[in-house]
């Protein structure tokens, strides 16, 4: 009896196994797992996201590589501390946003901006301007 129970569990298992073996690339739960361990997909999820990437119509733009190390770690430190980048980097996109070659045309920096700080608050606040503002614009506009 003890043989027979045997060969039935290392059936099964051997059964389970070489399902397990020929599964679907795509499992979502050991990928989210992966993800969830490492901080980056799977090798086979990034395998199917660059083809997927190399298949489509639009070319990404190649993001620039930071030279030393200690500069990108503290375009790093300056991310995580500010929320934003560090002013040489901004500078940096700033300087390469005005070199492209068609760039989206902005409204002027004095459009539709309050003066000071208090007309910022109200309109914030509010959503209109404030009623010394309106009397402002109103006189202005006879």
């Amino acid at each position: 009896m003890k043989p027979f129970v045997r060969s039935i569990l290392f059936s099964s298992a051997v059964v389970i196994g070489a399902n397990a073996l020929m599964a679907q690339s795509s499992d979502t739960w050991a990928n989210q797992w992966f993800k969830a361990k490492f901080g980056r997909p799977s090798p086979s999820e990034e395998a199917r996201l660059k083809a997927e990437r190399d298949s489509t119509a639009f070319r990404e733009e190649a993001s620039r590589q930071v030279a030393t190390p200690s500069t990108s770690w503290i375009e790093q430190h300056s991310q995580a501390k500010y929320g934003r980048s560090s002013p040489r980097e901004e500078a940096r996109k700033k300087a390469d946003q005005a070199n492209v070659a068609f760039r989206e045309e902005t409204m002027p920096t004095t459009a539709r901006r309050p003066t000071n700080w208090i007309e910022q608050l109200f309109r914030g606040k509010y959503g209109r301007n404030s009623p010394m503002e309106e009397e402002r614009r109103g006189a202005k506009g006879k």
